[in-house]
C-alpha cells in the first residue's frame, strides 16, 4: 500500500470521528429531556342497561360501566366496593319507594375495573344469585357500587363515584320463568291408598315424596323437609280432616329431613317410612294416618307458594300389601268333649267336659283321661276363630287324626271324613285367607276304639310358612 493512499484513509477517519462524536452528544441530550407531566383523567360511574343483563339458571349477570373524560394515556385499574349505606339512606328517605336492599350474600363483585390504554370506557359485571331475585319476585331490589382509588394518578369525577343499580324483578323475570320447588299431590293433599304412591319392603312401606323443580335444572342443591304436627292436630280439631284420621307418634315413622337434587336434575326425593307393625296395631281401629309436610330453606331456587306444603293421608288398606307374619294373642279354642258318644251332640247330647285347649295336639291315653273320658267311644269338638298370620293359600291338615275328622274354616268344609278310619293322607283342604283377619274355625274328632290322636296343622307355601301346628297365638275360643 503506498503512502499516499494511507494518508487519504487516515484523513477520512479524522473527518468521520468528529461527526460520530457530535451525533452521540446530540443523542445524549435528547434522552435527558423530561416528558411533559400527565394530566389526571376523570372517571365517571355509569348505570346499567337492562337489555344487557344475562339470565342464567343460577346467576344473573348485570354489566355496569365507567367513562373517562378522555382516552386513557395508559392502562390502569379502578377499585370497586359495595355501598349499602347509600342505598339504605335512599330507601329510608323515600327516594327509592317500594325498593329493598339487595342482600350482600346475593352479590359477587369484581374487585377492580380494568381500563385499557387508548380507551375511554371500562366495564365490570355484578353477578347476582338468581334465586334471590326469584324469591323477591314482584319487588324492586337495589344496590350501589362505589368507585375508589383509580390508579396511575387518575381521579373520580366529582359527585360521580357511585353506580346505583335498581332492578324491578317483574321487568327482569316472567312468572313462568321462576324455578319453583313443589311437592306431589292435588289441592294440597297427597293420598296414599292400596297400590298407589308407595313402595313395599320387608319391614314396611316407603312413601317417596318427589320434589319437583320447574324450568331448566341447574347445579345441585338441598332443601329441608319439615313435618308440622301441630297443623295436623289443628285440622283434626277443626274438622277439616276426616274423622277417621289420627296423628301417629314421632317414634312410629321416619321422615327424611333433607332432600338433595343433583346437578342437572329436576327432581329429588324425601322418604316417609312407616313400619308394618304400625299398620298391624291399627287393624282394629282401622284409622287413616295424616302428616303435614312442607319444604323449607332451599339452598337454591324458590318454594312454590302453595305446592310446597301438603297433607299426606295414608289409608289403612295399604296394609293389604303387608305379608309379614302376624303373631296374635290368642288363648286357644273352646273344646267340648262327649263321652260314650262318637257323634258329638247328636240327639241332644251335652258335653261332659268343656274347656279351653291351647292347641289341637293330642295323642295317647292321657288325653281322654285328662278330659274325664273313657279311652274309647268318645268325640270332641273345637270352635273359635283363627287369625290368619299371612295372606295366601292355606293348606290345613288332619292327616294325624285317629279316627274320624271334620274341619270347617270360614264356613267351608275343608275335610269331611267323620268315619272310623284314621291317619289318612287325603285329609287336607285348601283355602285362601287374608292376612290379619279372624275366621271362624271348627274341628271335629271321633274316637272308635284303640289308639287316638288329633293334630291340627297348616302351611302357606307361597309365604314361606312350612307345615306346622296351628299355634295358640292364632286361636281364639268361641264364647
Amino acid at each position: 500500500m503506498n503512502m499516499t493512499y494511507i494518508k487519504k484513509l487516515i484523513l477520512a477517519a479524522a473527518v468521520l470521528l468528529p461527526a460520530v462524536a457530535y451525533q452521540s452528544c446530540k443523542q445524549s441530550q435528547l434522552e435527558d429531556l423530561s416528558l411533559p407531566p400527565k394530566q389526571p383523567n376523570a372517571v365517571t360511574g355509569e348505570g346499567i342497561v337492562l337489555s344487557d343483563v344475562e339470565k342464567g339458571n343460577d346467576i344473573v349477570s348485570v354489566p355496569f360501566s365507567v367513562t373517562l373524560e378522555k382516552v386513557a394515556a395508559e392502562a390502569f385499574e379502578i377499585g370497586i366496593t359495595l355501598n349499602n349505606d347509600t342505598v339504605t339512606g335512599l330507601i329510608n328517605s323515600g327516594a327509592l319507594p317500594n325498593a329493598m336492599l339487595m342482600p350482600a350474600q346475593a352479590l359477587e363483585l369484581p374487585n377492580v375495573i380494568n381500563i385499557s390504554y387508548g380507551t375511554n370506557t371500562g366495564r365490570g359485571v355484578a353477578k347476582i344469585r338468581r334465586y334471590v331475585l326469584e324469591r323477591n319476585f314482584g319487588k324492586t331490589l337495589a344496590f350501589a357500587l362505589r368507585l375508589a382509588k383509580p390508579g396511575k394518578g387518575n381521579r373520580i369525577a366529582s359527585g360521580k363515584s357511585n353506580i346505583l343499580v335498581v332492578m324491578n324483578t317483574t321487568q327482569l323475570l316472567k312468572p313462568e320463568e321462576l324455578h319453583y320447588l313443589s311437592l306431589p299431590g292435588s289441592n294440597g293433599t297427597y293420598n296414599i291408598s292400596y297400590k298407589n304412591n308407595y313402595t313395599v319392603g320387608l319391614s314396611g312401606i316407603t312413601i317417596p315424596l318427589t320434589i319437583s323443580l320447574s324450568n331448566q335444572a341447574s347445579t345441585a342443591f338441598t332443601v329441608a323437609v319439615k313435618e308440622n304436627r301441630d297443623t295436623v292436630a289443628r285440622l283434626i280439631a277443626e274438622g277439616k280432616l276426616p274423622a277417621d284420621v289420627i296423628l301417629l307418634k314421632p317414634e312410629e315413622y321416619i321422615l327424611d329431613t333433607i332432600a338433595r337434587v343433583g346437578t342437572g336434575l329436576n327432581t329429588g326425593v324425601a322418604r316417609l317410612q312407616i313400619p308394618w307393625p304400625v299398620f298391624d296395631a291399627n287393624i282394629v281401629a282401622n284409622k287413616k294416618f295424616a302428616f303435614a309436610v312442607s319444604l323449607q330453606n332451599p339452598t337454591n331456587h324458590v318454594l312454590h307458594p302453595v305446592n310446597s306444603r301438603i297433607i299426606i293421608v295414608v289409608d289403612p288398606n295399604v296394609n293389604l300389601d303387608n305379608n309379614s307374619y302376624i303373631t296374635g294373642n290368642g288363648t286357644g279354642l273352646k273344646a267340648e268333649y262327649f263321652t260314650d258318644n262318637q257323634l258329638l251332640n247328636a240327639e241332644g247330647k251335652t258335653p261332659k267336659t268343656v274347656r279351653i285347649d291351647a292347641e289341637i295336639s293330642f295323642s295317647g291315653d292321657d288325653w281322654p283321661r285328662g278330659a274325664g273320658l273313657s279311652l274309647d267311644n268318645f268325640s270332641s269338638k273345637w270352635t273359635g276363630e283363627f287369625l290368619a298370620p299371612v295372606r295366601g293359600e292355606y293348606i290345613f291338615y288332619q292327616t294325624r287324626w285317629d279316627d274320624g275328622s271334620r274341619l270347617y274354616v270360614n264356613g267351608v268344609a275343608l275335610v269331611d271324613d267323620f268315619t272310623t278310619r284314621w291317619d289318612l293322607p287325603t285329609r287336607t283342604g285348601k283355602i285362601v285367607l287374608e292376612r290379619g283377619k279372624r275366621y271362624k274355625i271348627e274341628a271335629h274328632h271321633r274316637e272308635n276304639v284303640g289308639g287316638q290322636q288329633a293334630y291340627l296343622e297348616f302351611e302357606v307355601p307361597a309365604a314361606g310358612i312350612s307345615k306346622r301346628l296351628v299355634p295358640k297365638s292364632q286361636l281364639f275360643p268361641a264364647p
